[in-house]
C-alpha cells in the first residue's frame, strides 16, 4: 500500500478507536505506528546506499523499485512481541495502540500486495535465506516464491 493509503486507513481506524474507547493514547499510538512502521525502508536505504539519507534520493529509490527491501518491522513476530508487552503493561492503551497499528499495517500490506502470509514472517524469511531483492529482479511466472521475491 502507499503511504497515503496507510495514512488514510490508520487515521480512520484511530478515529474509530477513539470514538469507542475515548482514549487519546490508544488512538495516537495506533495512528503513528500504523504509518511509521514503514521507517524500516529508511534502514534498508542506509544499508544499501549509506549516508546521507536524503528524502529526494530515498523517494527516487523507493518509487523506481531499486531499493532492496529487508523490511525489518514488517513481521508477524512483532505482533507477538507487542501482544506480550501489552499483557506485561496491563494493557496500557499506548502499547495496545502500537499493537493494533502494527497489526493493521501488516495485514493490509499482506492482502493488498498479494503476498503470502509467510512472506511477512521474519523467521520464515531468515530460514529460507530470502534475499532482499526488489520486485524487478524476480521471475514473472505463476510459480514464484512468496513475497514476489527470489530466494537464494
Amino acid at each position: 500500500m502507499t503511504f497515503k493509503q496507510h495514512t488514510s486507513f490508520s487515521a480512520l481506524l484511530s478515529s474509530l478507536l477513539f470514538l469507542i474507547f475515548q482514549s487519546w493514547g490508544l488512538s495516537i499510538a495506533c495512528l503513528v505506528s500504523g504509518i511509521f512502521i514503514d521507517l524500516d525502508y529508511g534502514i534498508d536505504y542506509i544499508r544499501q546506499y549509506g549516508l546521507p539519507l536524503t528524502v529526494q534520493k530515498f523517494l527516487h529509490a523507493y518509487r523506481n523499485d531499486t531499493l532492496h527491501k529487508v523490511r525489518l518491522f514488517h513481521g508477524w513476530e512483532w505482533l507477538v512481541f507487542w501482544l506480550f508487552v501489552s499483557w506485561l503493561t496491563d494493557w496500557n492503551p499506548w502499547v495496545v495502540g502500537v499493537l493494533i497499528g502494527f497489526g493493521q499495517h501488516i495485514f493490509l500490506d499482506t492482502i493488498n500486495m498479494g503476498e503470502s502470509f509467510l512472506s511477512y514472517s521474519l523467521i520464515w524469511r531468515w530460514k529460507n535465506k530470502v534475499k532482499p531483492l526488489n520486485q524487478k529482479d524476480c521471475p514473472d511466472d505463476e510459480n514464484k516464491k512468496a513475497e514476489k521475491i527470489c530466494s537464494s
